[in-house]
């Protein structure tokens, strides 16, 4: 009998993050903390920053467990508005 070694990869998941502005309709503290309470609880967001003076909303997620439009569905239903701001005016994506 013949033992050949035998050598398994296990292929890693790029945890590679993306981030997305909207433009809502935020317009008081209150609002920020709804969203800041309950959006980090969808699947994949990494993180969350609002800016109340330009009323935008910052997200950065997996993109592998997320995406900018599910995001949006989800800033939609806590009952805002959500437009994405093109992606030359946000950062280029992070890689951790």
């Amino acid at each position: 009998m013949m033992i050949i070694p035998l050598t398994i990869y296990a292929q890693e998941k790029s945890k590679a993050n993306e981030t997305v502005k909207y433009k809502t309709s935020i317009d008081c503290a209150a609002c920020v903390n709804k969203i800041m309470t309950n959006l980090p609880q969808e699947k994949g967001i990494r993180d969350v920053k609002c800016d109340l003076a330009t009323k935008e909303v910052t997200v950065t997620y997996q993109k592998e467990k997320n995406n900018p439009e599910e995001i949006k569905k989800s800033i939609e239903k806590l009952g805002y508005t959500a437009t994405v701001i093109p992606a030359e005016n946000t950062p280029k994506q992070d890689k951790q």
